[in-house]
């Protein structure tokens, strides 16, 4: 019986269905009787991971496969020349080690806490087994362990084993969030109906109590900007609200701040960005406006006609008490008509020449 193996090839000889030689590369030439039932079996170590009984395995060395009994709480990550390519999980494990770059690395897995793995690693790791999550600058990470909140954690990268307990992480945003409160039908104390727009400024201030004790903080937030805003304007008349727009937020301000603080939140700012009218409102409204600046304007106007009714009877009176002053104003007068006469036409009646002299001045 001949028999070629590769170099990436063993091969396991069974004689009556009992393995009896364990041959590596090369030709080999067998001589077995020919009342003996004889049968070779090929493995392709490249496969790396093997499955043998006990019976083959005494024959095969420990240079050629490595045996393993991975604890419930191990794992062990199989490299080739340098790069994961098998994940084990806990039992009995057989891996060819006939290529030297093969190695194989146990790992304990009973903690929670773990070093984030490496790319190649992580690709082969089923989710039960690990789990992992990168917080940026600006947000954090919560962890929480079989349903309790375990550890608040800052930026960077995190990883935990979930083999034996179940672990969740999940990433907060701290940095700053806009909320719009828009289209919200309120009435005055006087009964006149308007909408508000406002908008809020907020972040998280504790992660912990916010994992804790709201699942929707941006939803709580809204609702009591909201209660906030229908509670001021129902206690102001509509000429009040117009008169300290500005002020109402610095109003709404404490109260929807407390609230957001039981959340885990901190509130930035918060504006009444539009406050509209109705169409009938708005109308009457500008009739009023238009009316009192109507009215300045008339003001303005009596005041202004007053005060130069007053300075033409002073003139008048200055003129009367001065004739030389009147003289030299009807000079005045004359000089600044003999300034617009470009052209004199003279027209003469019948017999007014001979009455006309003319002087030449040389």
């Amino acid at each position: 019986m001949r028999i070629d193996i590769s170099l990436k090839e063993r091969v396991l000889v069974y004689v009556d269905g009992e393995p009896v030689r364990y041959l590596g590369p090369g030709r080999h030439r067998l001589r077995v009787p020919f009342w003996r039932e004889a049968e070779a079996e090929r493995f392709d170590t490249d496969a790396l991971m093997a499955d043998l009984r006990a019976e083959a395995l005494a024959l095969v060395p420990a240079s050629d496969l490595r045996r393993l009994t991975l604890a419930p709480d191990e794992r062990a990550v199989v490299s080739r020349k340098g790069r994961p390519v098998k994940w084990l999980q806990s039992g009995e494990r057989q891996v060819w080690t006939v290529d030297p770059s093969v190695t194989v690395e146990v790992i304990d897995v009973s903690g929670v806490a773990a070093e984030p793995l490496r790319d190649e690693v992580r690709a082969l790791v089923p989710a039960t087994d690990y789990v992992e999550a990168t917080a940026a600058e600006g947000t954090t990470v919560v962890r929480y362990v079989d349903g309790a909140l375990d550890a608040v954690l800052g930026p960077g990268r995190h990883a935990a084993w979930t083999v034996r307990r179940k672990v969740n992480l999940a990433v907060i945003d701290l940095r700053e969030h806009q909320l719009a409160v828009n289209g919200q039908e309120v009435m005055t104390k006087d009964r006149v109906s308007l909408r508000l727009n406002l908008s809020a400024a907020w972040r998280v201030a504790d992660p912990r109590r916010l994992a804790t004790v709201a699942r929707a903080p941006d939803e709580v937030l809204y609702v009591a900007v909201q209660l906030a805003a229908r509670e001021a304007v129902s206690t102001r008349t509509l000429d009040e609200l117009l008169a300290a727009r500005e002020q109402l937020g610095l109003h709404l301000a404490p109260t929807v701040a407390q609230r957001a603080a039981t959340v885990g939140l901190e509130l930035l700012d918060l504006g009444v960005k539009d406050l509209v009218l109705p169409g009938e409102m708005k109308t009457l409204l500008n009739r009023v406006i238009e009316a009192q600046k109507e009215a300045e304007a008339n003001v303005i106007f009596r005041r202004e006609e007053t005060a130069a009714t007053r300075s033409m009877a002073q003139t008048a009176k200055v003129l009367a008490e001065n004739p030389l002053v009147v003289r030299l104003k009807e000079l005045e007068a004359y000089k600044e008509l003999a300034a617009k006469v470009g052209q004199v036409h003279l027209v003469l009646g019948e017999g007014a020449l001979p009455q006309l002299q003319l002087q030449l001045k040389t």
